[in-house]
């Protein structure tokens, strides 16, 4: 896990756009208070969901033959190289 200090914290803070965060608080409210929800309220269309599993395999397959997915044999599960501890 990744650990953070305060003046991290704070300069992250300082960085930010504060005019953006605010557009995008007022937007959420506004989403809230008019009933939208965050949540998707229709089922995905087969072809939604062909297209969908046709871009997850592609992606994983080209992870795979560029080495950043790697198999465990002895784990029997896929790595994220860049994400494992050493």
């Amino acid at each position: 896990m990744r650990k953070l200090s305060l003046q991290d914290v704070q300069s992250k803070k300082n960085n930010s756009n504060s005019d953006v965060n605010l557009a995008v608080a007022k937007f959420r409210e506004k989403t809230i208070e008019e009933g939208w929800s965050l949540s998707r309220n229709r089922p995905r269309s087969v072809d939604e969901i062909k297209a969908l599993n046709y871009i997850a395999r592609i992606t994983i397959l080209k992870g795979i033959q560029s080495g950043t997915i790697a198999y465990d044999k002895e784990k029997r599960v896929l790595r994220i190289e860049r994400y494992t501890k050493g």
